[in-house]
């Protein structure tokens, strides 16, 4: 088996989406894509993130199982004598190939130790409804102002994405972060009329940017007719769709459902040719109800895209169900169509 089928193959085991495996991989999805339509293997250093990222070490990703059989011996990490000689059993490109991804594996590491202290830090994941509608959920709240958001503390953590660039799955639009979306995003006039829950939403939706930019749908473009973006939006202006929902906790801290919005995506197509995230605008709360039973989850994640809407018929007609398992619950979620 070549190594992009198992890449497949161990997707779907574990019933990851190729948005989801990009976002941990900060591979592109149109590259993941590309390894299926054009059977071709990932870059050699690619393989270290994609192990971490589907949980296999490189001798499952790289060698035949009768391989991996013997690298699981106890006697493997004893020495690098033993390693030495285990290495004399393999046939030459076995050989080639490890000793590669041997002096990958430090290559990789200076590029984390190196990066590390730039990424950051969030609690973000992308689930799937009955109808095939992308959800970013994000799983924490950053920013929690009781009364208002402190709109200067969301500029600040959007600093963090200038200079990013993610790509739109459905299309392969490839959208960059530019200097000036920290500004528009917390100060402009939609985020000045918002008050209440959209403005709240609007704040902590700053934490799944990356994944609502790939999430995003329904492409529309407009012409530009403002002088003032006579440059940066020479080409004119694109909208896209996207969803993400936030977690809702009661008196006691507690998990009580997740709030689900629509959000549109504005883009600015600069006289550069390159495509800017400009505003996130027109957030909107879903109706939506959860129940949640505690109790621990199963070894594998619920395979969302597996379970059909079930109950009465006014259920059938009027919802769709999110299944979802997430810090020690399982949830589902009704959506009203």
């Amino acid at each position: 088996m070549n190594i992009y089928e198992k890449i497949f193959a161990r997707l779907e085991e574990l019933h990851m989406s190729q948005i989801e495996l990009s976002r941990r991989t900060g591979i592109a999805t149109s590259t993941i894509s590309d390894w299926r339509k054009k059977k071709i293997n990932p870059q050699a250093d690619k393989l270290v993130s994609i192990c971490k990222a589907l949980d296999m070490s490189l001798a499952e990703l790289l060698c035949d199982e009768e391989v991996v059989e013997r690298t699981i011996e106890p006697d493997f990490m004893v020495d690098g004598q033993n390693i030495i000689e285990l290495l004399r059993t393999f046939d030459f490109e076995t050989k080639r190939r490890i000793l590669r991804y041997f002096e990958l594996i430090e290559i990789c590491r200076e590029i984390n130790r190196e990066n590390s202290s730039q990424k950051i830090k969030r609690n973000v994941s992308v689930i799937q409804d009955i109808d095939g509608n992308n959800i970013v959920m994000i799983n924490d709240i950053r920013f929690r102002g009781k009364r208002s958001v402190d709109w200067k503390d969301v500029r600040e953590y959007l600093k963090e994405y200038v200079g990013e660039f993610y790509t739109i799955a459905a299309t392969g639009d490839v959208i960059s972060i530019g200097s000036d979306l920290p500004k528009e995003y917390s100060g402009s006039k939609y985020t000045n009329s918002i008050k209440g829950t959209n403005a709240k939403a609007k704040a902590n939706a700053a934490t799944g940017i990356p994944e609502m930019i790939e999430i995003a749908v329904g492409k529309h473009f407009r012409e530009n007719h403002e002088d003032k973006h006579k440059r940066d939006a020479k080409n004119g202006w694109y909208r896209y769709d996207s969803r993400f929902a936030l977690p809702v906790y009661d008196d006691k801290g507690e998990l009580e459902r997740y709030n689900v919005f629509h959000a549109s995506m504005l883009i600015r197509h600069s006289n550069d040719g390159k495509l800017y995230l400009y505003d996130v605008i027109d957030i909107k709360k879903k109706r939506a109800t959860l129940s949640a039973n505690k109790r621990l989850p199963d070894k594998n994640p619920f395979p969302l895209g597996k379970y059909n809407t079930t109950g009465n018929d006014r259920c059938q007609s009027e919802y769709s169900k999110i299944f979802l398992h997430t810090e020690g619950l399982e949830m589902v979620i009704l959506l009203r169509r």
